[in-house]
């Protein structure tokens, strides 16, 4: 109808269909000369279309005339004709793109009296090669090193059309080697076929392995062309404006090159060797990286030199490895345990990379806007959640231990952990589990004093008692257990945290119902029972209070999720998403205090006569208390190890590509001397945080998305390792004390308990164990590409399942179910399940198939 409309039908529209149509075949003839009269008379006969641009006549059963149809391949030709005027092509190089862009319009411009047969037959053959090893192959070294002696570079190119793309390639290698002489023609006819213009007869791409199968990167492409216009070997660079579609496995590519080799050549010299060497330049994530962040072409080339530098000085550590591991052979020592050896080299390593930590990230401006970004995201996200935090510890312990105690903690941790820690991208942080292991320590010192005067003194002996272990771990090198902790354990950790953060705003929800909602006629019951007794009752508090809860999930889920918007571009898209919990905090905020500020939303109190830091007043223990606390101090220092070790490990999840490695001893010992130093001032403890941790590494890094076969594919190309965040949001933090409780406690508590489900369903998406449990409601046609797919059965997949989330019910009951002498008993269960893993799982399900459901990330 669209067509239709433009056209015109038989009755009015024939003049401007005769008008357009002439002019197209005016011009068709122009530049064909009789060949395009033939084509037009073709054409049109087939269109059922005269010589004076009168259509056929045809009556349907109503008597009114079909409207003259019009295939999109001419207009589509149309247009091409008409920007290919303006660029003053050659005459064969129009026919050439005239009819490729008609043919991928659907119609074909031959006269062929079977429409139904293939015109031509393509043939492809496909061989796997690996990569190029630059220390035992002497000659990739110095091919690169050739082209960076006279590198051809082209720089941002915005043409749409491939023939556009490698002719300005070409003609680039003839300007800036004019001693070459080179064949212009001869040269596109080599890398372009002159059968079918738009298939490249040779070329090189990557394949990445995910965890959804192997996916072929999309991003570059190296085209090999053979030709005897060219004495020795030629490359050229060329970078894109915008991803360029080549066509199938090839819809995005930014980076081109093009290697030309005279067809009689040496082995080592021949053209797909050479195209192997820049083919796996090209496949390093992070040189591809640090090339789309360059302004010029000679900031380009530098780029491949320090890649070069990069490989030179892997190149000496290698040798200088095996030189010591020889040696040690022929010394014939073995390995001895050394306490605190592991610790140091985890010291040694970080002192390295210390200076990096501050200064490298921030030279351009896409970093700096990531790391403002991030820094927001961890205050709103640590603030928040540790207020709440104290409110719970205020009530727990009878205001003993309260929000701005919390504040204080976090700020002070936090600003250790970014000048001593040795992952800076993990967050530590107060978490529900300490929260219930307080509120554990309060209920047996009431053992000794029923006041709770005592509970400074205990608190004090357990946390002191946890520190010493946690040192005793780090020097002990007993982190090296966590290698038995599989992909399962982490996953069934970080699902328990997010379910925490839900089972928590849940029970806020229910609690104001239970207290405050009430119908119309209770309250007449209420009024007469006022003098009695004070009954609060006010149905619209809780029902505003969910309104803002679902508002400020809703608002921060669909902000997060707007990259995968196809609205702005990636870059804005991603700006905007880096923002996604602050504006919900505002907007919550916004709602609940002044859209509805004639209800009175809970807020927190905090005591204000309390000295900040002060030392409290201890009470001389008993020598049962000594033990109880020892004996809880190591039960505690269990879920410090796990917790810490656990959020280390996701963080240093191989798919991060971190470049400086973890320190999980290290990470043990600044834990222990921090919580040392809290518990003297009784502050609240602080250990590493899910799901805050891997967010953290998610928001400073850069994620390139692949669409293949209809699914949609993440991959982290690269993490700013920096201290800067986790130092500027904890000062923030602290600055943040002088604001409790104005003008925080405008945040109503509705918008706390909102940013926890938040923060839960945000978390939810990184974890292969949630995926699977959406494949349970899944059609099984539907299922998306993933590699377990492929090679596990769909039962065992669901079992596999099944028993995870037997595992986390089983968390969950200890944790939030029973007696708090049975939460106590809650780090043992997270240390149950890597056995349950290597010794119980192994025998119901064979280990072919959990390597596939429970390999590396």
């Amino acid at each position: 109808s669209g067509i239709n409309a433009e056209y015109g039908t038989s009755e009015g529209g024939a003049p401007a269909t005769e008008k357009k149509l002439g002019s197209y075949w005016k011009s068709v003839e122009d530049n064909n000369g009789d060949n395009g009269a033939k084509q037009r008379s073709r054409t049109k006969s087939s269109l059922g279309v005269t010589d004076s641009g009168s259509e056929e006549e045809a009556s349907d059963t109503d008597g009114k005339a079909n409207s003259l149809y019009v295939p999109s391949s001419i207009r589509y030709s149309m247009h091409i004709q008409h920007m290919q005027r303006k660029q003053s092509k050659s005459q064969l190089a129009w026919d050439r793109k005239a009819r490729r862009n008609i043919a991928f319009g659907g119609y074909n411009l031959e006269d062929r009296s079977e429409n139904h047969m293939c015109s031509k037959l393509y043939h492809t053959k496909r061989k796997v090669l690996s990569l190029k090893d630059y220390h035992d192959e002497a000659r990739a070294m110095r091919d690169i090193e050739k082209f960076l002696a006279q590198p051809v570079v082209l720089f941002k190119v915005h043409h749409t059309l491939w023939e556009d793309i490698v002719e300005e390639m070409i003609c680039k290698l003839c300007s800036d080697k004019p001693e070459l002489n080179l064949n212009v023609s001869a040269a596109m006819n080599s890398i372009i076929s002159n059968e079918a213009d738009y298939v490249l007869p040779e070329c090189i791409q990557g394949i990445t392995e995910t965890p959804h199968g192997p996916v072929t990167e999309q991003s570059f492409i190296v085209v090999i062309g053979t030709t005897d216009t060219v004495q020795e070997n030629q490359v050229v660079m060329c970078l894109l404006e915008q991803p360029f579609n080549f066509g199938k496995m090839a819809e995005e590519i930014r980076f081109i090159c093009i290697v030309l080799c005279p067809h009689k050549t040496k082995q080592t010299k021949s053209a797909i060797q050479v195209a192997r060497t820049y083919a796996t330049l090209l496949a390093d994530d992070r040189l591809r990286h640090n090339l789309l962040n360059t302004h010029s072409p000679e900031e380009f080339a530098h780029e491949f030199e320090l890649e070069c530098t990069r490989i030179h000085k892997e190149h000496e550590r290698r040798e200088k490895i095996t030189n010591l591991s020889i040696k040690s052979k022929q010394d014939g020592k073995r390995n001895q345990w050394v306490p605190g050896k592991d610790m140091f080299n985890d010291l040694k390593k970080r002192l390295h990379f210390y200076p990096s930590d501050y200064i490298k990230d921030v030279r351009d401006c896409i970093s700096i806007q990531k790391i403002i970004s991030t820094t927001l995201f961890l205050y709103f996200s640590l603030l928040l959640p540790g207020i709440s935090m104290g409110v719970l510890d205020s009530k727990y312990t009878n205001e003993r231990i309260d929000a701005k105690k919390v504040v204080i903690a976090q700020a002070f941790s936090g600003i250790l952990w970014g000048l001593f820690g040795g992952q800076p991208l993990m967050v530590i942080m107060t978490t529900i589990p300490i929260v219930i292991y307080t509120k554990i320590v309060y209920t047996i010192s009431l053992n000794w004093d029923e006041n709770g005067d005592f509970f400074y003194t205990f608190y004090m002996m357990v946390g002191l008692s946890n520190a010493f272990f946690l040192v005793i771990y780090a020097v002990s090198g007993a982190s090296k257990i966590m290698a038995y902790c599989s992909r399962s354990t982490e996953e069934i950790v970080g699902m328990f945290v997010s379910t925490a953060f839900i089972y928590d705003s849940v029970q806020y929800i229910i609690h104001e119902f239970d207290t405050m909602f009430c119908f119309p006629d209770e309250m007449v019951n209420i009024t007469k029972r006022a003098a009695e007794e004070v009954v609060e009752c006010d149905p619209n508090k809780p029902l505003v209070s969910l309104i803002v809860v679902l508002i400020t999930v809703y608002v921060g889920v669909q902000i997060f999720n707007f990259k995968y918007s196809p609205y702005l571009n990636a870059d804005k898209r991603v700006l905007v998403a880096d923002y996604a919990l602050v504006v919900a905090v505002a907007v919550g905020t916004f709602v609940g205090s002044y859209i509805f500020r004639k209800v009175e939303l809970n807020k927190f109190t905090v005591d204000q006569t309390k000295v900040l830091f002060a030392i409290e007043e201890f009470k001389s223990p008993t020598g049962v208390s000594v033990l109880a606390a020892i004996g809880l101090g190591f039960m505690m220092s269990i879920l410090f190890f796990m917790e810490t070790n656990i959020s280390g490990s996701i963080v240093g999840n191989p798919a991060n590509k971190l470049e400086k490695g973890t320190s999980f001893h290290l990470d043990l010992l600044v834990t222990g001397v921090i919580n040392a130093i809290l518990s003297v001032f009784c502050l609240p403890w602080v250990h590493g945080g899910l799901p805050h941790s891997p967010l953290h590494v998610r928001a400073l890094a850069d994620i390139e998305e692949h669409v293949e076969n209809g699914h949609l594919t993440e991959k982290v190309v690269y993490v700013r390792e920096t201290r800067l965040t986790t130092l500027f949001s904890h000062i923030l933090i602290g600055l943040s004390v002088m604001l409790i409780p104005e003008p925080i406690d405008m945040i109503p508590e509705a918008v706390f308990y909102g940013l926890f489900i938040f923060l839960a369903i945000t978390a939810l998406g990184e974890f292969q164990m949630w995926e699977r449990f959406v494949l349970i409601f899944t059609e099984q046609t539907l299922y998306p590409p993933f590699h377990y797919v492929r090679r596990v059965p769909q039962k065992i997949i669901h079992c596999f399942t099944l028993l995870q989330l037997l595992q986390l019910g089983l968390l969950c009951l200890v944790s939030f179910g029973g007696s708090a002498y049975l939460k106590m008993f809650f780090p043992f269960v997270i240390i149950l399940l890597m056995p349950i893993r290597e010794k119980v799982l192994p025998t119901l399900i064979s280990e072919r198939h959990l390597s596939a459901l429970d390999g590396e990330h």
